[in-house]
Formats: structure tokens, C-alpha cells, sequence
């Protein structure tokens, strides 16, 4: 079983990213909390046996919260968050950013759409398994909400992977809202 790290946006930041003022106040009368967990995992394969795994929790991008307060507060105008984009930059990631720094876009790891999977009450992954098709390293990962563009929703380092032609990645996003 995989165990889960987690990072959580405290209500405050949250409601602050919504612009509910009154929201707030109420909410934090009564006692309740609103929380955003997000991590990620990785899995490289060759040859169908697992030669690393890391997990790490994720950082929600400003534009990320942005865009969350669109899909529940307005009339979304953007798909859900399912594309998964690599890269080999050893920067760590920035509630700033809008798009992975240096996105790799050949070698089977361009950025591609993941499967939804419903965890229960509020939670829920995005999984994409890459087949490598070329000698690759990497060490970053972003979930966006669109095939291109500067969409990006969250984004985490993990272990750097030196792929080979043949090899897999498996990229799990998991999020929740409690």
C-alpha cells in the first residue's frame, strides 16, 4: 500500500483563492475545515519490474487555485485537470508557475492525458503510464488542464529517473477535498 504523504491548503488560503469573505467568517464560527491534499507518485519499469518508486507531496500553483475557484464558484470554461506533463528540471516547483520549465516533449513522455479514477467522498487520482521510447531523464511533474498551454494546475519533483527505450513511467496524481 502506498503510503501518502500530504499538503494541505489551510481554509483560510483556500477561501482567500476564492474571494468569499463571508464564506470564511461563517466556516470558521462552526468549526469546519477545508483542506486540499495533493501528491504525487512515480514508478519507473523496465523489462515489467519496478526499479524505483517516489512519492512526494504536490505544490497547487497559484493559477491552480485560480482555476479551482472557476470550476466551483463561476461557469467553468476548462476541462478537468487530467493531462500529465514531465520534465528533467531540478528546480523545485513555485506556486508561480503557469508550465513546467523545459517540458519534455519527445521520447514518449510529451504531455498526455491520464485516467480519472473516484477514490471516494471527495477524492480521486489521475494516472498516466508512459511508454518510453528513447533514452530520457526526469525528475518533474505537473497536472494541467489542457493538452497545451500554460495551464498548470499543481506540480512536484521526484527521484530522478534515467530512462531507457523500453522502460515505463507510471505518474500518479492524487487530490482529495475534505
Amino acid at each position: 500500500m502506498r503510503k501518502r504523504n500530504v499538503l494541505v491548503v489551510s481554509l483560510a488560503i483556500a477561501l482567500v483563492a476564492l474571494s468569499v469573505y463571508n464564506m470564511q467568517v461563517s466556516t470558521s464560527q462552526y468549526g469546519m475545515d477545508l483542506g486540499v491534499e495533493i501528491h504525487v507518485d512515480m514508478y519507473h519499469y523496465r523489462d515489467g519490474v519496478l526499479l524505483s518508486h517516489s512519492h512526494h507531496p504536490g505544490t497547487l500553483t497559484t493559477l491552480g487555485q485560480n482555476w479551482i475557484e472557476d470550476q466551483l464558484g463561476d461557469t467553468p470554461a476548462t476541462d478537468p485537470a487530467k493531462w500529465i506533463g514531465l520534465s528533467n528540471d531540478a528546480t523545485g516547483p513555485s506556486a508561480a508557475w503557469i508550465v513546467l520549465p523545459a517540458e519534455i516533449t519527445t521520447n514518449g513522455l510529451a504531455r498526455a492525458v491520464g485516467t480519472y479514477v473516484d477514490d471516494g467522498n471527495g477524492s480521486w487520482n489521475i494516472t498516466k503510464t508512459f511508454s518510453v521510447t528513447g533514452t530520457q531523464s526526469c525528475q518533474l511533474t505537473g497536472l494541467y488542464w489542457a493538452l497545451a498551454g500554460d495551464f498548470l494546475l499543481c506540480a512536484d519533483t521526484f527521484t530522478l529517473v534515467n530512462a531507457e527505450n523500453g522502460d515505463s513511467l507510471e505518474i500518479v496524481w492524487s487530490l482529495s477535498v475534505t
